[in-house]
């Protein structure tokens, strides 16, 4: 019978609106709380172990183009990659004995960082195609000149004439199709 009651319920515009206001004021004053527990997170300020030898083990993950992200025991000394190795670790409380192990492409990235083919920074072409003639150009050039083009193509071609892929690459990626969506509505 109760609900019949409620179902029948005519409400007011007026109703309508002092109910809104007192949900929207709740949900701002609800921000302005915190909870005793609710505090920022500070990272521990602890040395990162070194074995006998002066070796380091960071965890990282192989970000290449196959999209599995497998996880890497990346081993460093005096600063500098040594090896890459597989996480091997057996007690994985949340997955079990899966194990993802990365490929001879992860496992030999560390050749990508010390490579003198490299590039370290934003370099424009000044010969014709083909040639290998570039120069170095600063990064606000750089994004000038990609935003200016991206432009340009979208407003003579219209934007569908803009493919954006799948993103590759070594380290740190952008990842997905919703960040390259994001760029081209700012163009």
């Amino acid at each position: 019978m109760e609900i019949k009651k409620w179902l029948n319920t005519t409400i007011t515009r007026r109703d309508a609106i002092v109910v809104t206001a007192k949900v929207g004021a709740a949900v701002t004053l609800s921000q302005a709380i915190t909870l005793p527990f609710a505090t920022t997170a500070q990272a521990q300020d602890t040395p990162i172990p070194k074995d006998a030898n002066g070796e380091t083990v960071r965890h990282s993950a192989c970000l290449v183009n196959c999209g599995s992200r497998c996880p890497l025991k990346v081993i460093v000394k005096n600063d500098r990659i040594v090896r890459i190795e597989p996480e091997d670790a057996k007690d994985d409380a949340v997955f079990g004995e899966h194990q993802i192990r990365p490929c001879l492409r992860g496992r030999s990235s560390r050749w990508r960082v010390y490579s003198p083919d490299r590039i370290k920074y934003p370099m424009k072409r000044v010969g014709k195609r083909g040639e290998g003639k570039f120069k170095r150009i600063s990064w606000d050039e750089a994004t000038a000149f990609i935003a200016a083009e991206l432009t340009r193509v979208s407003e003579k071609y219209g934007r569908e004439a803009i493919y954006y892929n799948y993103q590759s690459g070594a380290y740190y990626h952008t990842q997905g199709r919703p960040a390259w969506i994001r760029l081209l509505n700012l163009t």
